[in-house]
Protein backbone atom coordinates (compact mmCIF):
# COMPACT_ATOMS: atom_id res chain seq x y z
CA UNK A 1 0.00 0.00 0.00
CA UNK A 2 1.00 3.34 -0.87
CA UNK A 3 1.56 6.06 1.77
CA UNK A 4 -0.75 8.37 1.84
CA UNK A 5 -0.01 12.09 2.04
CA UNK A 6 -2.10 15.47 3.06
CA UNK A 7 -0.16 18.63 1.94
CA UNK A 8 -0.03 21.50 4.38
CA UNK A 9 1.34 25.13 3.22
CA UNK A 10 5.04 26.28 3.75
CA UNK A 11 3.93 28.64 6.07
CA UNK A 12 3.38 25.79 8.35
CA UNK A 13 7.43 24.57 8.73
CA UNK A 14 7.82 27.39 11.34
CA UNK A 15 8.27 25.58 14.38
CA UNK A 16 7.44 21.62 16.16
CA UNK A 17 3.61 22.78 16.24
CA UNK A 18 2.82 23.98 13.15
CA UNK A 19 -0.40 25.76 13.20
CA UNK A 20 -3.24 27.31 10.62
CA UNK A 21 -6.56 28.77 10.39
CA UNK A 22 -8.71 25.85 9.44
CA UNK A 23 -9.83 27.18 6.13
CA UNK A 24 -6.19 27.60 5.28
CA UNK A 25 -5.25 25.58 1.87
CA UNK A 26 -3.53 22.23 2.66
CA UNK A 27 0.41 22.02 1.43
CA UNK A 28 2.49 20.52 3.69
CA UNK A 29 2.93 16.23 3.52
CA UNK A 30 0.87 14.52 6.39
CA UNK A 31 0.17 10.98 7.32
CA UNK A 32 -3.55 11.99 8.50
CA UNK A 33 -5.73 14.90 8.79
CA UNK A 34 -8.26 14.10 11.94
CA UNK A 35 -11.10 16.81 12.79
CA UNK A 36 -12.37 16.18 16.29
CA UNK A 37 -15.77 17.17 16.19
CA UNK A 38 -17.62 17.22 19.50
CA UNK A 39 -21.17 17.90 20.83
CA UNK A 40 -21.43 20.30 23.39
CA UNK A 41 -25.07 21.07 23.00
CA UNK A 42 -27.46 21.98 25.86
CA UNK A 43 -28.29 18.29 26.66
CA UNK A 44 -24.13 17.95 28.21
CA UNK A 45 -24.17 19.90 31.42
CA UNK A 46 -21.13 21.86 32.86
CA UNK A 47 -19.99 18.99 34.62
CA UNK A 48 -19.75 16.97 32.02
CA UNK A 49 -18.56 19.48 29.43
CA UNK A 50 -15.35 19.48 31.86
CA UNK A 51 -15.06 15.58 32.17
CA UNK A 52 -15.12 15.92 28.03
CA UNK A 53 -12.15 18.70 28.12
CA UNK A 54 -10.47 16.50 30.76
CA UNK A 55 -10.55 13.42 28.34
CA UNK A 56 -9.04 15.76 25.60
CA UNK A 57 -6.17 16.49 27.72
CA UNK A 58 -5.39 12.84 29.13
CA UNK A 59 -5.90 11.31 25.63
CA UNK A 60 -3.31 13.72 24.24
CA UNK A 61 -0.62 13.24 26.93
CA UNK A 62 -0.88 9.91 27.33
CA UNK A 63 2.11 8.02 26.08
CA UNK A 64 0.73 5.69 24.33
CA UNK A 65 -1.28 7.96 22.14
CA UNK A 66 2.15 9.85 21.68
CA UNK A 67 4.23 6.69 20.25
CA UNK A 68 1.28 6.38 17.68
CA UNK A 69 1.74 10.21 16.46
CA UNK A 70 5.44 9.52 16.64
CA UNK A 71 4.90 6.90 13.96
CA UNK A 72 3.02 9.13 11.63
CA UNK A 73 6.30 10.08 10.29
CA UNK A 74 5.08 13.05 8.23
CA UNK A 75 2.70 14.29 11.52
CA UNK A 76 -0.68 14.55 11.99
CA UNK A 77 -2.63 17.60 11.16
CA UNK A 78 -5.70 17.69 13.95
CA UNK A 79 -8.34 20.48 14.39
CA UNK A 80 -11.12 20.30 17.62
CA UNK A 81 -14.46 21.48 16.47
CA UNK A 82 -17.29 22.17 18.83
CA UNK A 83 -20.88 22.52 17.67
CA UNK A 84 -24.51 22.21 18.58
CA UNK A 85 -26.85 24.26 16.54
CA UNK A 86 -27.07 24.88 12.72
CA UNK A 87 -25.00 28.23 13.19
CA UNK A 88 -23.19 27.27 15.88
CA UNK A 89 -19.83 25.52 14.64
CA UNK A 90 -16.82 26.73 16.04
CA UNK A 91 -12.94 25.83 15.44
CA UNK A 92 -11.06 25.89 18.81
CA UNK A 93 -8.18 24.69 17.99
CA UNK A 94 -6.25 23.70 14.54
CA UNK A 95 -4.84 23.18 12.18
CA UNK A 96 -1.99 21.60 14.16
CA UNK A 97 0.61 19.37 12.86
CA UNK A 98 1.24 16.98 15.97
CA UNK A 99 4.97 15.41 15.56
CA UNK A 100 6.13 15.06 18.87
CA UNK A 101 5.19 14.58 22.55
CA UNK A 102 5.60 18.14 23.17
CA UNK A 103 3.31 19.19 20.18
CA UNK A 104 0.86 16.85 21.40
CA UNK A 105 0.75 17.73 25.17
CA UNK A 106 0.51 21.55 23.84
CA UNK A 107 -2.60 20.66 21.99
CA UNK A 108 -4.43 18.88 24.55
CA UNK A 109 -3.67 21.80 27.19
CA UNK A 110 -5.18 24.16 24.60
CA UNK A 111 -8.17 22.20 23.64
CA UNK A 112 -8.97 22.01 27.97
CA UNK A 113 -8.31 25.24 28.47
CA UNK A 114 -10.39 26.67 26.08
CA UNK A 115 -13.75 27.90 26.95
CA UNK A 116 -17.46 26.15 26.27
CA UNK A 117 -18.56 27.90 22.29
CA UNK A 118 -22.27 27.28 22.72
CA UNK A 119 -25.01 25.12 24.08
CA UNK A 120 -27.65 24.94 22.01
CA UNK A 121 -29.62 21.95 20.03
CA UNK A 122 -27.98 19.38 18.00
CA UNK A 123 -26.94 20.11 14.24
CA UNK A 124 -25.56 16.44 13.23
CA UNK A 125 -25.69 17.00 9.69
CA UNK A 126 -24.63 20.32 9.04
CA UNK A 127 -21.88 19.95 11.08
CA UNK A 128 -20.35 16.86 9.71
CA UNK A 129 -20.93 18.56 6.21
CA UNK A 130 -18.85 21.29 7.62
CA UNK A 131 -16.19 18.96 9.16
CA UNK A 132 -15.81 17.26 5.65
CA UNK A 133 -15.46 20.74 3.98
CA UNK A 134 -12.37 21.67 6.33
CA UNK A 135 -10.72 17.89 4.89
CA UNK A 136 -11.83 18.72 1.37
CA UNK A 137 -10.59 22.03 0.92
CA UNK A 138 -7.55 21.13 -1.04
CA UNK A 139 -9.07 18.42 -3.55
CA UNK A 140 -4.99 17.51 -4.44
CA UNK A 141 -4.68 16.35 -0.76
CA UNK A 142 -3.90 12.14 -0.73
CA UNK A 143 -3.66 11.78 3.40
CA UNK A 144 -6.13 9.62 5.27
CA UNK A 145 -8.57 11.97 6.48
CA UNK A 146 -10.79 11.31 9.52
CA UNK A 147 -13.61 13.21 11.22
CA UNK A 148 -14.25 11.76 14.95
CA UNK A 149 -17.41 12.21 15.83
CA UNK A 150 -18.10 12.46 19.90
CA UNK A 151 -22.40 13.05 20.66
CA UNK A 152 -24.91 12.15 22.93
CA UNK A 153 -27.07 12.58 20.11
CA UNK A 154 -29.77 9.91 18.96
CA UNK A 155 -31.72 10.52 16.00
CA UNK A 156 -31.75 12.97 13.59
CA UNK A 157 -34.73 11.72 10.94
CA UNK A 158 -31.32 10.12 8.72
CA UNK A 159 -30.66 13.68 7.34
CA UNK A 160 -26.34 12.36 8.47
CA UNK A 161 -26.35 9.79 6.49
CA UNK A 162 -26.87 12.15 3.09
CA UNK A 163 -23.73 13.91 4.32
CA UNK A 164 -22.22 10.63 5.53
CA UNK A 165 -22.29 9.27 1.86
CA UNK A 166 -20.56 12.46 0.21
CA UNK A 167 -18.12 12.65 2.83
CA UNK A 168 -17.33 8.84 1.98
CA UNK A 169 -17.62 9.54 -1.61
CA UNK A 170 -14.85 12.63 -1.00
CA UNK A 171 -12.09 9.71 0.46
CA UNK A 172 -13.41 10.78 3.79
CA UNK A 173 -13.57 7.68 6.78
CA UNK A 174 -16.02 8.87 9.96
CA UNK A 175 -15.94 7.17 13.01
CA UNK A 176 -18.09 7.82 16.04
CA UNK A 177 -17.93 7.52 20.16
CA UNK A 178 -21.76 7.87 21.06
CA UNK A 179 -22.25 8.40 24.18
CA UNK A 180 -24.86 6.35 25.80
CA UNK A 181 -25.90 7.93 28.95
CA UNK A 182 -28.92 6.78 31.31
CA UNK A 183 -29.72 9.05 33.97
CA UNK A 184 -32.96 9.32 35.86
CA UNK A 185 -35.68 11.86 34.72
CA UNK A 186 -38.56 11.51 37.77
CA UNK A 187 -40.72 8.87 39.10
CA UNK A 188 -43.70 7.19 37.69
CA UNK A 189 -46.47 5.11 39.09
CA UNK A 190 -44.06 5.55 42.21
CA UNK A 191 -40.94 4.02 40.24
CA UNK A 192 -37.73 5.84 39.20
CA UNK A 193 -37.86 6.10 35.31
CA UNK A 194 -34.86 6.92 33.31
CA UNK A 195 -34.14 8.38 30.51
CA UNK A 196 -32.42 5.56 28.23
CA UNK A 197 -30.39 6.73 25.93
CA UNK A 198 -30.65 3.35 24.40
CA UNK A 199 -27.55 1.19 23.87
CA UNK A 200 -29.18 -0.36 20.60
CA UNK A 201 -31.32 2.84 19.35
CA UNK A 202 -27.95 5.05 19.79
CA UNK A 203 -25.66 2.53 18.68
CA UNK A 204 -27.72 1.57 16.11
CA UNK A 205 -28.23 5.17 14.70
CA UNK A 206 -24.17 5.94 14.37
CA UNK A 207 -23.46 2.53 12.77
CA UNK A 208 -25.96 2.76 10.32
CA UNK A 209 -26.30 6.73 9.69
CA UNK A 210 -23.35 7.82 10.47
CA UNK A 211 -19.76 6.32 10.07
CA UNK A 212 -18.73 5.44 6.98
CA UNK A 213 -15.44 5.13 5.18
CA UNK A 214 -12.46 2.78 4.56
CA UNK A 215 -12.00 1.34 8.69
CA UNK A 216 -14.89 3.32 9.77
CA UNK A 217 -15.59 1.97 13.53
CA UNK A 218 -17.09 3.52 16.46
CA UNK A 219 -16.51 2.94 20.26
CA UNK A 220 -19.61 3.37 22.60
CA UNK A 221 -18.99 5.08 25.94
CA UNK A 222 -21.73 4.43 29.10
CA UNK A 223 -20.61 7.68 31.14
CA UNK A 224 -18.91 10.77 30.89
CA UNK A 225 -16.32 9.56 33.29
CA UNK A 226 -15.14 6.94 31.06
CA UNK A 227 -15.14 9.62 27.85
CA UNK A 228 -11.17 9.81 28.15
CA UNK A 229 -10.49 6.39 27.98
CA UNK A 230 -13.12 5.97 25.14
CA UNK A 231 -11.24 8.64 23.66
CA UNK A 232 -7.89 7.33 23.95
CA UNK A 233 -8.70 3.93 22.05
CA UNK A 234 -10.44 5.77 19.33
CA UNK A 235 -7.10 7.76 18.77
CA UNK A 236 -5.07 4.64 18.81
CA UNK A 237 -6.92 3.23 16.16
CA UNK A 238 -7.08 6.32 14.29
CA UNK A 239 -3.58 7.06 14.30
CA UNK A 240 -2.51 3.71 13.00
CA UNK A 241 -1.36 3.75 9.28
CA UNK A 242 -3.28 0.89 7.76
CA UNK A 243 -6.67 0.92 9.28
CA UNK A 244 -8.51 -2.35 9.99
CA UNK A 245 -12.12 -3.65 9.08
CA UNK A 246 -15.12 -2.07 10.31
CA UNK A 247 -15.74 -2.83 13.81
CA UNK A 248 -17.32 -1.78 17.13
CA UNK A 249 -15.65 -1.57 20.61
CA UNK A 250 -17.81 -0.61 23.53
CA UNK A 251 -16.23 1.04 26.48
CA UNK A 252 -18.30 1.42 29.75
CA UNK A 253 -16.12 3.13 33.17
CA UNK A 254 -15.80 0.79 36.07
CA UNK A 255 -18.04 2.40 39.47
Amino acid sequence: MRPHTLFLSAALLTGTMATAGADEPLARPVDLALVLLTDVSRSMSDREYQMVKDGYKAAFTDPEVIRAILDNSKGVAVAYVEFSGRDEFTVVKGWDVLTDAASARSFGDAVAIATRTSSGNTALAPSIKKAAEMLTADASASARRVIDVASDHLWDGGRSATVRDAAVAAGITINALPIIDTRPIGTFDGRMSYAEWGSEGGVAFYRNYVIGGPGSFLIEVHDYAAFGEALKRKLLRELISSPGDDSMETFASVD
